[in-house]
């Protein structure tokens, strides 16, 4: 695979030396062509220095899976980005239950949820800054507190009162 094709490629089908030979757009992908890669090395006894090993990089070029002879497994880490902030809700009383809320605030990804306890609402992103939904779990007059969950990571809680 030339360097150029290597570089488009986010994710790389690495030797121990350090060789890419292979490369794909998504990671099961990378991750069978590690697999076959490592067949024919197997079949055909050739060797890489450092061992019969492949290992499959992401695009930040960190080991996400490791194939062969003796291979330390990777070290799995979810990305932790910023927590996304929330500023308002509105309304932040009702006393129409199922009124839709509209948050509004910051780092909400395409996978924002709103969270009230353990109940987690349908949820419309409407952009990176405000998601739509009905307060989940309101099943008497109080205060629920709510917060935006997006990219695994929670928000600060605002209240909603229940009137």
């Amino acid at each position: 695979m030339s360097e150029r094709a290597a570089t488009v490629h986010p994710f790389k089908v690495k030797a121990p030396d350090g060789t890419i030979v292979g490369g794909s757009y998504d990671a099961i992908s990378a991750v069978t062509i590690a697999a076959a890669l490592y067949s024919t090395i197997q079949q055909y006894s050739i060797d890489f220095t450092g061992g019969h090993q492949l290992i499959v990089y992401d695009s930040t070029d960190v080991a996400i899976a490791a194939i062969g002879k003796n291979p330390d497994a990777p070290t799995q880490t979810a990305p932790a980005g910023p927590a996304p902030v929330l500023t308002s809700l509105q309304p932040d009383s009702a006393g129409n239950w199922d009124v839709e809320v509209l948050a509004t605030g910051s780092g909400f990804g395409p996978d924002a949820v709103a969270i009230s306890g353990s109940y987690v609402a349908v949820t419309t992103v409407v952009s990176a800054t405000q998601v739509k939904f009905i307060v989940p779990g309101v099943a008497a007059a109080g205060v629920y507190p709510v917060r935006i969950r997006s990219g695994g990571v929670d928000s600060n809680e605002l209240s909603f009162t229940a009137l």
